[in-house]
């Protein structure tokens, strides 16, 4: 039996039997009923806590080098401070997950709701993030009855409120299609982390504390210790004779808390996940921990800021369909998130507080054009060679490269390989329209 598309606009086409699609949200999704979305509702809980795990969070095999980056719900606050400080208010990551006004739902603006991921989906396989089309209806999947809501003004605004938040996704949903149906971005299930709903004192959490370690880091300061857990209270926690501690206040800026970090770090490697902080100071933080498999154990621990300070996209970002046009195509890809993360390693080695923007964008310009100044001579090389050992075949790759050529350029093309031989000119000519890395640069070099 074929398992169902666990994702949001897969779970809702095949319970509506409706496309999400624009003209579908006027004909079609403006008019269901509220007590059918109430269905709806249901039915998606139901569905995600079936199916959503075998799909999205398979243990990682020992040759699987993918990266998943893993944006822990429960640092809701920490990154709403965090987005609102660089970019702006997004339903996709933060506090609330209210979607904006339908009338400002533009490509455009969906793109900018999407403006604080765009550059981790520069670097990552997957991007998880809180499943927040969910979470605008998880009171009424969960505990709203579909006979009695009317009967209650609560519920029934409630009702009424998610209904609307329900419409408003749709749009972004739309938009955003081809990211989540590539698995690009992964609208998880905040009640499937390993923590929820208890914390560092969840037993899924708690009993992995006997395989944690510190890394010694003379220079990353105090290490952290795991925190001592009262198991006698716990019990009594759980059996609902002692309450559960209150969320502790705001803290200061700079500052952070531990045990959500140390907690938001346990949840990802459970689920063998990438995971992301809100902040340089939490993700050092949390980089010195690992389990027992080792310190050189194959993890990576990044953050939101420093990914933000990569250049690409200059003051207006990255455009939605420029970083689409980037995934497309697998090898183009891999090239793309091999000369980013370079590029990063690069700028984190040769910039400190002080730099501007126009000074990491220089930096990054010079990175780009002296990779590809290198990528280039050795691939011409190659070509040549393979030319020199096999000139029949070079022959007819010239030929075919120049048909190509023709297509794109005209009778100029056409003139450049004349005499069907492969010269070094071109031979760059060769790398560019066919070695993803060369497009892959190119790319790059379009968003400075």
């Amino acid at each position: 039996m074929t398992q169902p598309d666990m994702t949001p606009i897969g779970v809702i086409e095949s319970y509506f039997q409706r496309p999400l699609e624009p003209s579908a949200l006027k004909t079609y999704f403006a008019h269901v009923a509220e007590d059918e979305w109430i269905d709806f509702a249901k039915h998606y809980l139901a569905l995600m806590q079936d199916a959503f795990a075998p799909q999205f969070l398979r243990p990682r095999e020992p040759t699987d080098t993918t990266l998943r980056l893993y944006f822990e719900p429960r640092l809701a606050h920490d990154w709403e401070s965090a987005v609102v400080s660089r970019y702006a208010h997004t339903p996709l990551l933060g506090l609330s997950a209210r979607p904006p006004d339908a009338a400002e739902l533009s490509r455009c603006a969906v793109s900018k709701l999407l403006d604080p991921l765009k550059k981790h989906l520069l670097l990552a396989d997957s991007v998880y993030v809180r499943d927040s089309f969910y979470y605008c209806f998880d009171a009424v999947a969960d505990s709203v009855s579909r006979s009695r809501w009317r009967s209650d003004p609560n519920v029934a605004s409630l009702v009424g409120d998610s209904i609307h938040s329900i419409k408003g996704w749709l749009p972004i949903l739309i938009e955003l299609r081809e990211l989540i149906e590539s698995r690009a971005l992964v609208f998880m299930p905040y009640y499937l982390t390993p923590s929820f709903p208890y914390g560092a004192n969840a037993p899924a959490v708690a009993r992995h504390f006997k395989r944690l370690r510190v890394r010694r880091d003379p220079d990353a300061g105090p290490p952290p210790a795991p925190p001592t857990i009262d198991f006698g209270l716990l019990t009594a926690q759980l059996r609902g004779d002692a309450p559960w501690p209150q969320q502790p206040a705001d803290v200061p800026a700079g500052q952070f808390s531990t045990d959500d970090a140390l907690t938001a770090w346990i949840n990802a490697r459970i689920l063998d996940l990438d995971p992301v902080f809100p902040s340089a100071a939490m993700s050092g933080w949390a980089s010195n921990l690992y389990f027992d498999d080792g310190p050189d154990a194959l993890d990576v621990t990044s953050d939101l800021i420093s990914v933000s300070l990569l250049p690409f996209g200059g003051t207006e970002g990255i455009g939605l369909d420029a970083l689409l046009s980037m995934r497309r195509n697998e090898q183009v890809f891999a090239e793309v998130q091999r000369i980013v993360a370079g590029c990063k390693t690069h700028l984190e080695s040769n910039i400190d507080a002080t730099a501007t923007r126009a000074m990491t964008t220089a930096l990054c310009r010079t990175y780009l054009q002296d990779r590809l100044a290198e990528h280039e001579r050795k691939s011409v090389l190659r070509v040549l060679k393979y030319v020199d050992e096999k000139p029949v075949a070079g022959i007819v790759l010239s030929l075919a490269v120049g048909a190509a050529l023709a297509v794109a350029g005209g009778p100029a093309a056409v003139g450049v390989i004349a005499g069907a031989l492969l010269t070094p000119q071109v031979a760059r000519a060769v790398q560019r329209k066919t070695d993803p890395a060369q497009r892959a640069f190119g790319h790059l070099q379009a968003l400075l």
